[in-house]
């Protein structure tokens, strides 16, 4: 029997989230770097291979030799449903505390981040190809708006779970609705927290979010990212596809293909953007007690972060060296 499943007490993780251009990434890569731990992401636009730049994913040498898991698992053209990515988050931390690792959840995702930590059961709905074929051409036509409005229209319960900004999710949580009446598909907690979850949260003023975004997509293309997404049409990625639902990627595509000119998809990648920070904040709000905030303007904010696994650490009966 493993180290994990043979304790009394729930395993202990620590989740780093917040919004984007918080500074997720690295404070989770220091906090593995000082407390012997790899990361889990929980970065849904992570998971694919060949999206590098748009996606902001640390290179090998940002990971500073910290073994991540749950990146560069698929391909573009593949799907991923939450209750994959449960079952795989799952069985990584089971394999990481087996090392006699700290595991350490980083990400932004909200649906990925709750749903792990609070012991989501999620049904495995079957697609329906009749309806998905139908919402695929509202969303080329229409835009994720249409999308909305459809699933709000079902008046379904469990809807304020959705990440409705993300076309993937809206579609598949449209076929859940259609089928059970539910957009989670019946999703339920379980009665216990599966997990002793420490959760650092990160926040900064909103202005500064979106200085931070503005200068991080220009950094982006400064890089290669219109290279990037010209390897992936080359290699038969669609606009369409599941991974294509990170932001950026499809204005890039309509950009290349001659749809929209370079200013109005610098607009558009900005605006979505900043929707989703907005989005984040709703998954991830200031009154909930679980989450230990600190503010990225605070110069000392990773000592912070450090301190605060050191205290929980302790509290726990643990003591961690990186080794």
């Amino acid at each position: 029997m493993s180290e994990s499943k043979s304790r009394s007490n729930p395993l202990g993780v620590v989740a780093v989230i917040g919004a984007t251009a918080t500074g997720k990434t690295s404070l989770g890569i220091e906090i593995a770097r000082r407390f012997n731990g790899e990361v889990l992401n929980a970065d849904s636009r992570l998971f694919y291979r060949g999206m590098d730049i748009g996606t902001a994913k640390p290179d090998q040498s940002k990971r500073q030799g910290v073994k991540h898991h749950l990146i560069d698992i698929l391909d573009p053209h593949q799907a991923y449903s939450l209750s994959e990515f449960l079952k795989d988050a799952g069985d990584a931390i089971l394999n990481i505390a087996d090392w006699e690792k700290l595991p350490i959840i980083v990400g932004g995702s909200g649906q990925y981040i709750w749903g792990l930590l609070e012991g989501w059961e999620v049904p495995n709905i079957p697609p329906n190809p009749e309806l998905r074929e139908e919402l695929e051409v509202h969303l080329r036509d229409e835009g994720v708006d249409i999308l909305q409005a459809r699933l709000y229209a079902t008046g379904a319960r469990g809807i304020e779970k959705v990440e409705i900004l993300n076309p993937r999710r809206l579609i598949r949580a449209i076929e859940r609705a259609v089928a059970t009446g539910d957009a989670m598909g019946g999703a339920s907690k379980s009665a216990e927290p599966p997990y002793d979850a420490l959760m650092i949260g990160l926040r900064a003023p909103r202005e500064l979010l979106h200085a931070r975004v503005e200068k991080r997509v220009d950094d982006m293309f400064a890089a290669g990212w219109r290279e990037e997404v010209e390897r992936l049409i080359e290699r038969g990625v669609k606009r369409d596809m599941p991974s294509m639902s990170a932001i950026g990627y499809r204005q890039l595509i309509d950009h290349i293909e001659g749809r929209i000119d370079d200013s109005k998809m610098r607009e558009e990648i900005l605006i979505g953007n900043h929707r989703l920070i907005g989005a984040q904040n709703n998954w991830f709000k200031m009154r909930d007690e679980r989450i230990s905030w600190i503010e990225i303007t605070d110069v000392d904010h990773v000592d912070k972060a450090i301190e605060l696994v050191s205290e929980w650490l302790s509290k726990r009966g643990e003591s961690r060296i990186a080794g």
